[in-house]
Protein backbone atom coordinates (compact mmCIF):
# COMPACT_ATOMS: atom_id res chain seq x y z
CA UNK A 1 0.00 0.00 0.00
CA UNK A 2 1.35 3.19 -1.02
CA UNK A 3 2.39 5.65 1.69
CA UNK A 4 -0.63 8.28 1.07
CA UNK A 5 -2.77 5.40 1.66
CA UNK A 6 -1.60 4.57 4.86
CA UNK A 7 -4.21 4.82 7.94
CA UNK A 8 -3.17 5.94 11.40
CA UNK A 9 -4.62 3.31 14.05
CA UNK A 10 -4.48 3.27 17.80
CA UNK A 11 -4.94 -0.03 18.75
CA UNK A 12 -5.97 -0.57 23.05
CA UNK A 13 -5.42 -4.27 23.85
CA UNK A 14 -6.83 -6.03 26.47
CA UNK A 15 -4.63 -8.88 26.43
CA UNK A 16 -0.96 -7.93 25.40
CA UNK A 17 2.42 -9.48 26.24
CA UNK A 18 4.07 -7.29 29.16
CA UNK A 19 7.12 -6.95 32.26
CA UNK A 20 3.73 -9.07 34.19
CA UNK A 21 2.60 -11.46 31.33
CA UNK A 22 5.27 -12.02 28.96
CA UNK A 23 2.83 -14.29 26.87
CA UNK A 24 -0.84 -12.86 27.29
CA UNK A 25 -2.00 -11.84 23.97
CA UNK A 26 0.95 -12.53 21.90
CA UNK A 27 -1.26 -13.39 19.08
CA UNK A 28 -2.47 -9.61 19.68
CA UNK A 29 0.81 -8.42 19.52
CA UNK A 30 1.56 -10.36 15.82
CA UNK A 31 -1.75 -9.30 14.25
CA UNK A 32 -0.62 -5.37 15.24
CA UNK A 33 2.89 -6.36 13.60
CA UNK A 34 0.85 -7.35 10.26
CA UNK A 35 -0.97 -4.41 10.09
CA UNK A 36 1.47 -2.27 10.65
CA UNK A 37 3.07 -3.55 7.26
CA UNK A 38 0.18 -1.62 6.07
CA UNK A 39 -0.35 1.25 8.40
CA UNK A 40 0.66 3.47 10.87
CA UNK A 41 0.24 1.48 14.12
CA UNK A 42 0.08 2.58 17.33
CA UNK A 43 -0.98 0.19 20.85
CA UNK A 44 -2.34 1.31 24.17
CA UNK A 45 -2.51 -1.54 26.82
CA UNK A 46 -3.00 -1.29 30.85
CA UNK A 47 -2.05 -4.29 32.78
CA UNK A 48 -2.86 -3.43 36.44
CA UNK A 49 -0.54 -4.74 39.20
CA UNK A 50 -0.78 -4.84 42.65
CA UNK A 51 -0.24 -1.74 45.56
CA UNK A 52 3.20 -3.50 46.43
CA UNK A 53 4.65 -3.96 42.85
CA UNK A 54 7.54 -1.85 42.01
CA UNK A 55 5.56 -1.19 38.28
CA UNK A 56 3.34 0.50 40.04
CA UNK A 57 2.29 3.93 38.10
CA UNK A 58 4.66 3.45 34.86
CA UNK A 59 4.21 3.62 31.80
CA UNK A 60 6.65 1.51 29.03
CA UNK A 61 7.56 2.57 26.02
CA UNK A 62 9.06 0.43 23.33
CA UNK A 63 8.65 -0.37 19.46
CA UNK A 64 9.72 -4.13 19.20
CA UNK A 65 7.73 -5.19 16.62
CA UNK A 66 8.25 -1.66 14.63
CA UNK A 67 5.22 0.32 16.14
CA UNK A 68 5.03 1.91 19.16
CA UNK A 69 3.72 0.04 21.95
CA UNK A 70 2.64 1.96 25.44
CA UNK A 71 2.20 0.03 28.13
CA UNK A 72 0.83 1.16 31.59
CA UNK A 73 0.68 -0.39 35.19
CA UNK A 74 -1.53 1.16 37.41
CA UNK A 75 -2.78 0.33 41.08
CA UNK A 76 -5.29 -2.76 40.95
CA UNK A 77 -5.95 -6.17 42.49
CA UNK A 78 -7.62 -7.74 38.85
CA UNK A 79 -7.63 -5.87 35.52
CA UNK A 80 -11.45 -4.06 36.32
CA UNK A 81 -12.43 -1.56 33.84
CA UNK A 82 -12.10 1.53 35.94
CA UNK A 83 -8.18 1.00 36.75
CA UNK A 84 -7.98 0.30 32.77
CA UNK A 85 -9.95 2.90 31.49
CA UNK A 86 -8.56 5.31 33.35
CA UNK A 87 -4.78 4.29 32.70
CA UNK A 88 -6.09 4.02 28.97
CA UNK A 89 -7.58 7.92 29.09
CA UNK A 90 -4.30 9.17 31.16
CA UNK A 91 -2.64 8.33 27.75
CA UNK A 92 -4.77 10.54 25.86
CA UNK A 93 -2.33 13.05 23.38
CA UNK A 94 -2.51 16.85 24.08
CA UNK A 95 -3.76 19.42 21.79
CA UNK A 96 -2.23 19.66 18.32
CA UNK A 97 -0.96 16.06 17.90
CA UNK A 98 -2.47 14.36 15.30
CA UNK A 99 -5.31 11.66 15.64
CA UNK A 100 -5.99 7.86 14.65
CA UNK A 101 -8.15 7.74 11.61
CA UNK A 102 -9.68 4.74 13.62
CA UNK A 103 -10.03 2.64 16.99
CA UNK A 104 -8.66 -0.99 16.89
CA UNK A 105 -9.82 -3.10 19.73
CA UNK A 106 -8.56 -5.96 20.58
CA UNK A 107 -10.62 -8.60 23.08
CA UNK A 108 -13.82 -6.59 24.24
CA UNK A 109 -13.04 -6.56 27.73
CA UNK A 110 -11.66 -4.78 29.80
CA UNK A 111 -10.43 -2.43 27.69
CA UNK A 112 -13.86 -1.48 25.79
CA UNK A 113 -14.68 1.39 27.56
CA UNK A 114 -11.76 3.15 27.15
CA UNK A 115 -12.02 2.33 23.55
CA UNK A 116 -15.50 3.39 23.05
CA UNK A 117 -15.26 7.12 24.96
CA UNK A 118 -12.15 7.33 22.48
CA UNK A 119 -13.82 6.74 19.70
CA UNK A 120 -16.76 9.29 20.93
CA UNK A 121 -14.81 12.04 21.92
CA UNK A 122 -12.83 11.93 18.42
CA UNK A 123 -15.46 10.93 16.34
CA UNK A 124 -13.96 8.26 14.47
CA UNK A 125 -14.72 4.54 14.03
CA UNK A 126 -14.06 1.35 16.19
CA UNK A 127 -13.59 -1.74 15.21
CA UNK A 128 -12.81 -5.30 17.63
CA UNK A 129 -10.91 -8.41 16.98
CA UNK A 130 -12.36 -11.03 18.90
CA UNK A 131 -10.48 -14.00 20.55
CA UNK A 132 -12.30 -14.41 23.81
CA UNK A 133 -13.66 -18.23 23.89
CA UNK A 134 -15.96 -17.15 27.32
CA UNK A 135 -18.82 -16.22 24.42
CA UNK A 136 -18.90 -20.11 23.87
CA UNK A 137 -19.62 -20.84 28.00
CA UNK A 138 -21.52 -17.14 28.33
CA UNK A 139 -24.01 -18.07 31.27
CA UNK A 140 -20.60 -17.78 33.43
CA UNK A 141 -19.92 -14.13 32.26
CA UNK A 142 -21.08 -11.66 35.05
CA UNK A 143 -24.54 -9.64 34.25
CA UNK A 144 -22.29 -6.14 34.40
CA UNK A 145 -19.62 -7.35 32.41
CA UNK A 146 -22.12 -8.75 29.51
CA UNK A 147 -23.61 -4.94 29.82
CA UNK A 148 -20.16 -3.37 29.28
CA UNK A 149 -19.33 -5.60 26.62
CA UNK A 150 -22.71 -4.81 24.78
CA UNK A 151 -22.11 -1.09 24.90
CA UNK A 152 -18.89 -1.37 22.98
CA UNK A 153 -20.74 -3.36 20.80
CA UNK A 154 -22.86 -0.62 20.16
CA UNK A 155 -20.15 2.09 19.48
CA UNK A 156 -18.61 -0.75 17.10
CA UNK A 157 -18.44 -0.41 13.34
CA UNK A 158 -17.05 -3.78 12.66
CA UNK A 159 -16.62 -6.99 13.97
CA UNK A 160 -13.67 -9.07 13.50
CA UNK A 161 -14.07 -12.36 15.37
CA UNK A 162 -11.08 -15.02 14.70
CA UNK A 163 -13.28 -18.04 13.64
CA UNK A 164 -16.81 -18.46 11.90
CA UNK A 165 -17.32 -20.19 14.98
CA UNK A 166 -16.75 -17.33 17.42
CA UNK A 167 -18.87 -14.88 15.39
CA UNK A 168 -21.71 -17.52 15.69
CA UNK A 169 -21.65 -17.50 19.46
CA UNK A 170 -21.32 -13.38 19.80
CA UNK A 171 -24.50 -12.79 17.67
CA UNK A 172 -25.93 -15.35 20.35
CA UNK A 173 -24.61 -13.13 23.18
CA UNK A 174 -26.10 -9.95 21.19
CA UNK A 175 -23.44 -8.24 20.00
CA UNK A 176 -25.12 -5.73 17.87
CA UNK A 177 -23.32 -3.02 16.24
CA UNK A 178 -23.57 0.53 15.98
CA UNK A 179 -25.82 0.08 12.52
CA UNK A 180 -27.92 -2.27 14.66
CA UNK A 181 -26.42 -5.54 12.72
CA UNK A 182 -25.12 -8.84 13.94
CA UNK A 183 -22.87 -9.11 11.11
CA UNK A 184 -19.15 -9.66 11.39
CA UNK A 185 -15.56 -9.84 9.28
CA UNK A 186 -13.83 -13.31 10.03
CA UNK A 187 -9.95 -12.44 10.17
CA UNK A 188 -8.16 -14.92 11.14
CA UNK A 189 -4.88 -15.35 13.59
CA UNK A 190 -1.74 -14.85 11.58
CA UNK A 191 1.74 -16.83 11.34
CA UNK A 192 4.89 -15.31 10.03
CA UNK A 193 5.28 -17.80 6.42
CA UNK A 194 8.89 -16.20 6.79
CA UNK A 195 9.91 -17.71 9.91
CA UNK A 196 8.03 -20.71 9.82
CA UNK A 197 8.79 -22.52 6.46
CA UNK A 198 8.63 -26.05 4.92
CA UNK A 199 10.95 -28.44 7.26
CA UNK A 200 13.64 -30.29 5.73
CA UNK A 201 13.26 -33.26 8.50
CA UNK A 202 14.29 -36.33 6.50
CA UNK A 203 11.88 -39.60 6.99
CA UNK A 204 12.99 -42.33 9.51
CA UNK A 205 11.15 -44.73 11.53
CA UNK A 206 10.61 -42.86 14.62
CA UNK A 207 7.58 -40.75 13.99
CA UNK A 208 8.55 -37.32 15.82
CA UNK A 209 5.40 -35.22 17.50
CA UNK A 210 4.97 -31.71 18.81
CA UNK A 211 2.89 -30.57 21.25
CA UNK A 212 3.10 -26.74 21.44
CA UNK A 213 1.08 -24.72 24.22
CA UNK A 214 0.74 -23.30 27.80
CA UNK A 215 0.47 -26.16 29.28
CA UNK A 216 -2.31 -25.28 31.12
CA UNK A 217 -3.72 -28.67 32.13
CA UNK A 218 -7.51 -27.54 32.13
CA UNK A 219 -7.90 -25.98 28.76
CA UNK A 220 -4.79 -27.64 26.85
CA UNK A 221 -5.21 -31.50 28.93
CA UNK A 222 -1.95 -32.52 28.63
CA UNK A 223 -2.78 -35.30 31.06
CA UNK A 224 -4.68 -36.89 28.23
CA UNK A 225 -1.82 -36.81 25.83
CA UNK A 226 0.25 -38.48 28.30
CA UNK A 227 -2.59 -41.31 29.28
CA UNK A 228 -2.83 -41.56 25.34
CA UNK A 229 1.30 -41.81 24.66
CA UNK A 230 1.36 -44.36 27.79
CA UNK A 231 -1.40 -46.65 26.29
CA UNK A 232 0.42 -46.45 22.72
CA UNK A 233 4.04 -48.03 23.99
CA UNK A 234 1.97 -50.30 25.92
CA UNK A 235 -0.22 -51.82 23.47
CA UNK A 236 1.86 -50.96 20.35
CA UNK A 237 5.22 -51.29 21.09
CA UNK A 238 6.59 -51.80 18.00
CA UNK A 239 5.09 -48.46 17.06
CA UNK A 240 8.28 -45.99 17.12
CA UNK A 241 7.47 -42.06 18.05
CA UNK A 242 8.96 -39.64 20.51
CA UNK A 243 6.76 -36.64 21.59
CA UNK A 244 8.40 -33.14 22.36
CA UNK A 245 6.59 -30.67 24.46
CA UNK A 246 7.25 -26.91 24.23
CA UNK A 247 6.01 -25.03 27.10
CA UNK A 248 6.21 -23.62 30.49
CA UNK A 249 6.52 -19.80 30.93
CA UNK A 250 4.85 -20.64 34.34
CA UNK A 251 7.39 -23.15 36.37
CA UNK A 252 4.56 -24.54 38.18
CA UNK A 253 2.70 -26.16 35.31
CA UNK A 254 5.53 -27.60 33.63
CA UNK A 255 6.80 -29.17 37.13
CA UNK A 256 3.09 -30.73 37.05
CA UNK A 257 3.01 -32.17 33.83
CA UNK A 258 6.54 -33.38 34.01
CA UNK A 259 6.02 -34.89 37.62
CA UNK A 260 2.69 -36.42 35.69
CA UNK A 261 5.06 -37.92 32.64
CA UNK A 262 7.11 -38.95 35.50
CA UNK A 263 4.90 -40.95 37.50
CA UNK A 264 3.48 -42.71 34.12
CA UNK A 265 7.43 -43.69 33.09
CA UNK A 266 7.45 -41.01 29.64
CA UNK A 267 10.96 -40.45 30.06
CA UNK A 268 13.36 -39.12 27.35
CA UNK A 269 13.65 -40.20 24.80
CA UNK A 270 10.16 -40.97 24.43
CA UNK A 271 8.63 -37.73 25.99
CA UNK A 272 10.71 -34.43 26.10
CA UNK A 273 10.30 -30.91 27.66
CA UNK A 274 11.99 -28.03 26.33
CA UNK A 275 10.59 -25.31 28.59
CA UNK A 276 9.10 -22.24 27.01
CA UNK A 277 11.10 -21.01 23.97
CA UNK A 278 11.09 -18.26 21.65
CA UNK A 279 8.99 -17.82 18.40
CA UNK A 280 12.48 -18.93 16.56
CA UNK A 281 13.04 -21.90 18.53
CA UNK A 282 9.63 -22.90 18.17
CA UNK A 283 9.76 -22.59 14.85
CA UNK A 284 13.03 -25.01 14.10
CA UNK A 285 10.77 -27.46 16.60
CA UNK A 286 8.11 -27.58 14.39
CA UNK A 287 10.38 -28.17 10.78
CA UNK A 288 12.38 -30.90 12.55
CA UNK A 289 9.12 -32.71 13.60
CA UNK A 290 6.53 -35.20 11.40
CA UNK A 291 3.20 -33.64 13.30
CA UNK A 292 1.64 -31.78 15.64
CA UNK A 293 -0.73 -32.37 18.58
CA UNK A 294 -3.58 -30.67 19.99
CA UNK A 295 -5.69 -32.48 22.70
CA UNK A 296 -7.52 -28.99 24.16
CA UNK A 297 -10.81 -29.23 25.54
CA UNK A 298 -11.40 -25.20 24.23
CA UNK A 299 -9.87 -22.98 21.98
CA UNK A 300 -11.36 -21.07 18.83
CA UNK A 301 -8.42 -21.33 16.53
CA UNK A 302 -5.17 -21.78 17.80
CA UNK A 303 -2.16 -20.09 16.01
CA UNK A 304 -0.34 -23.15 16.55
CA UNK A 305 -2.15 -24.95 14.03
CA UNK A 306 -1.26 -22.28 11.74
CA UNK A 307 2.45 -22.34 12.44
CA UNK A 308 2.24 -26.15 11.86
CA UNK A 309 0.78 -25.97 8.62
CA UNK A 310 3.14 -23.35 7.48
CA UNK A 311 5.53 -25.65 7.97
CA UNK A 312 4.11 -28.15 5.91
CA UNK A 313 3.02 -30.12 8.99
CA UNK A 314 -0.09 -32.05 9.62
CA UNK A 315 -1.77 -31.45 12.61
CA UNK A 316 -4.05 -33.72 15.12
CA UNK A 317 -6.79 -31.90 17.24
CA UNK A 318 -9.88 -31.50 18.55
CA UNK A 319 -13.08 -30.57 16.97
CA UNK A 320 -13.90 -27.70 18.86
CA UNK A 321 -13.91 -24.09 18.27
CA UNK A 322 -13.14 -22.78 15.21
CA UNK A 323 -10.76 -25.43 14.16
CA UNK A 324 -13.43 -27.53 11.61
CA UNK A 325 -13.29 -24.19 9.80
CA UNK A 326 -10.01 -25.20 8.13
CA UNK A 327 -9.03 -28.57 8.50
CA UNK A 328 -9.57 -31.32 6.05
CA UNK A 329 -7.97 -34.74 6.20
CA UNK A 330 -5.27 -33.26 3.49
CA UNK A 331 -3.94 -31.20 6.79
CA UNK A 332 -4.16 -33.19 9.76
CA UNK A 333 -6.95 -35.08 11.82
CA UNK A 334 -9.45 -34.16 14.19
CA UNK A 335 -10.98 -36.33 17.13
CA UNK A 336 -13.40 -35.72 19.41
CA UNK A 337 -12.27 -33.86 22.85
CA UNK A 338 -11.11 -36.01 25.81
CA UNK A 339 -11.53 -39.42 23.24
CA UNK A 340 -8.33 -40.77 24.19
CA UNK A 341 -8.90 -44.03 21.95
CA UNK A 342 -9.58 -41.69 18.83
CA UNK A 343 -6.21 -39.67 19.76
CA UNK A 344 -4.24 -43.17 20.11
CA UNK A 345 -5.60 -44.28 16.67
CA UNK A 346 -4.87 -40.81 15.27
CA UNK A 347 -1.34 -41.36 16.33
CA UNK A 348 -0.89 -44.59 14.51
CA UNK A 349 -2.32 -43.41 11.50
CA UNK A 350 0.49 -40.67 11.25
CA UNK A 351 2.48 -42.97 8.90
CA UNK A 352 1.73 -41.69 5.79
CA UNK A 353 2.48 -39.48 3.21
CA UNK A 354 0.92 -35.82 3.86
CA UNK A 355 1.49 -32.93 1.05
CA UNK A 356 3.60 -30.49 2.66
CA UNK A 357 3.89 -27.72 0.15
CA UNK A 358 -0.11 -27.72 -0.37
CA UNK A 359 -0.74 -27.90 3.40
CA UNK A 360 1.75 -25.19 3.75
CA UNK A 361 0.46 -22.99 0.46
CA UNK A 362 -3.04 -23.25 2.58
CA UNK A 363 -1.46 -21.45 5.54
CA UNK A 364 0.50 -18.86 3.24
CA UNK A 365 -2.97 -18.09 1.53
CA UNK A 366 -4.97 -17.59 5.21
CA UNK A 367 -2.73 -16.75 7.93
CA UNK A 368 0.27 -15.27 6.01
CA UNK A 369 1.16 -11.43 7.31
CA UNK A 370 0.00 -9.88 4.04
CA UNK A 371 -3.23 -12.15 3.80
CA UNK A 372 -4.13 -10.71 7.28
CA UNK A 373 -3.17 -7.20 6.56
CA UNK A 374 -4.87 -6.91 3.30
CA UNK A 375 -8.25 -8.40 5.27
CA UNK A 376 -7.85 -5.78 8.23
CA UNK A 377 -7.70 -2.82 5.57
CA UNK A 378 -10.74 -3.95 4.03
CA UNK A 379 -12.27 -4.21 7.62
CA UNK A 380 -10.88 -0.39 8.09
CA UNK A 381 -12.48 0.60 4.77
CA UNK A 382 -16.17 -0.83 5.70
CA UNK A 383 -15.70 1.20 9.03
CA UNK A 384 -14.93 4.31 7.79
CA UNK A 385 -17.58 4.13 4.91
CA UNK A 386 -19.90 3.29 7.69
CA UNK A 387 -18.57 6.20 10.44
CA UNK A 388 -19.15 8.81 6.76
CA UNK A 389 -22.88 8.01 6.15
Amino acid sequence: MESRCKLRVLHIASWYPSKVHTSLGNFVQRHIAAISTMHHCELWYSSPVAANNPLVGTCEERSPEGFLEKITYPRATRPGVRAVTRSLLKLSPGEGISLPDLIHLHVTFPGGRAARLLAKKWGIPLIITEHWTAYHNSQHIPLWRRITMRKTAASTSVFCPVTDQLGQTMKNFKMINSTGSESYEVIPNVVDTEKFQLGKREKDEVIKILHVSSLDDAQKNITGILNTISIIRKSNPEFKFSLTIVGGAEPERLNKIRRYATSLNLVEPFVKFTGALSGDYVAKEMMNCDAVLLFSRKENFPCVIAEAWACGKPVITTNIGGISEHMNDQRGMMIESGDESSLAKAILDLDKDWDAAEIRKYAVDNFSIDAVAKAYTRAYQKALSISSH
